[in-house]
């Protein structure tokens, strides 16, 4: 088979991103367990979701972002970088059947960051980006090391080898860019980026249970005022919020996924009423739990996978 030749690392990227998202959808893996690819081929309306520690990357079309009180548009030469599980709304201004928005998610490995962080010692740079969700251009040497190992989808028997390789390359030069600072920050110890990070990992695990604001400050070697505090800057919401956020995230896959009623769902994501989910769920999603699921799966029927 005659092989295409690029001179446009975006094409070969949207072309790769086309043929290995056959419907359109949310993130959706591929053989290379980091990487994730999204193809919409229509405007979506704003969603919230939670952003993981990763590099996004546009590749064709425009989205927003909303984060805390912060609107962001990134287009074609946009990468964003997450350095905790943010929640955000997200939603694809700029898509359509001929010229589909799409873009990759790159799941970065915070041990990798810190074993090479200490392994070199690299200027610190000037940067006025956010401390936990920057944009900025992708630089060339970034762009080629993700249209490489992206490529690595065509080349199965090459993907043991190179992709431990290639990532190792994104993690380098992510440590040595434009989002450096950010990313010491979350690697120094003792820091309130890394303490909160912590803090966050919980969450994710022991989301249902009940919430204890001063045992939490004190695992992240902070007063209660000041955990407040920094939790907040970081994520752009304050704890509380951000549990909720992440059980009703949950509680929407188990309908959606799995099939379980509303009160079911609520009460396996630590609810105790169910008429306070439905409330919440409402408040968030912009639909009673039983409406939105059936939407997401006409949507599915329609157009492809969703979440």
């Amino acid at each position: 088979m005659s092989r295409i030749m690029y001179q446009d690392p975006w094409e070969k990227l949207a072309s790769l991103i086309k043929r290995f998202t056959q419907q359109e959808g949310s993130f959706s893996d591929t053989a290379l367990p980091a990487l994730n690819l999204c193809r919409r081929n229509h405007r979506t309306h704003p969603v919230p979701c939670i952003y993981p520690l990763s590099l996004f990357v546009v590749v064709q079309g425009v989205q927003h972002v909303n984060f805390g009180n912060e609107i962001m548009q990134l287009a074609q030469g946009d990468a964003a970088l997450t350095t905790l599980d943010l929640p955000v709304v997200s939603h694809v201004l700029q898509a359509s059947q001929n010229t589909p928005y799409l873009s990759l998610r790159i799941e970065l490995d915070v041990m990798l960051l810190r074993e090479l962080a200490e392994q070199t010692d690299w200027q610190t740079k000037q940067s006025s980006l956010s401390d936990s969700l920057s944009v900025a251009p992708i630089d060339e040497g970034l762009l080629d090391a993700v249209v490489r190992y992206t490529a690595l989808l065509d080349e199965p028997q090459w993907q043991p080898y190179l992709a431990p390789l290639i990532e190792r390359e994104i993690a380098l030069r992510l440590l040595n860019g434009v989002h450096q600072p950010m990313l010491k920050r979350l690697l120094m110890q003792g820091s309130a980026e890394r303490n909160i990070a912590k803090i966050i990992a919980y969450f994710n695990e022991h989301y249902a249970q009940k919430t204890d604001i001063n045992q939490l400050a004190e695992q992240a070697h902070m007063s209660p005022s000041s955990f407040r505090q920094h939790f907040r800057k970081l994520t752009g919401v304050s704890p509380l919020q951000y549990q909720k956020q992440l059980r009703l995230q949950h509680a929407r896959r188990l309908m959606f996924k799995e099939n379980q009623d509303a009160t079911t769902a609520a009460f396996a994501v630590g609810y105790e009423s169910p008429t306070q989910f439905n409330r919440e769920y409402a408040r968030l999603f912009g639909e009673p739990p039983h409406r939105d699921i059936q939407r997401l799966k006409d949507n599915e029927m329609q157009f492809g996978r969703i979440v």
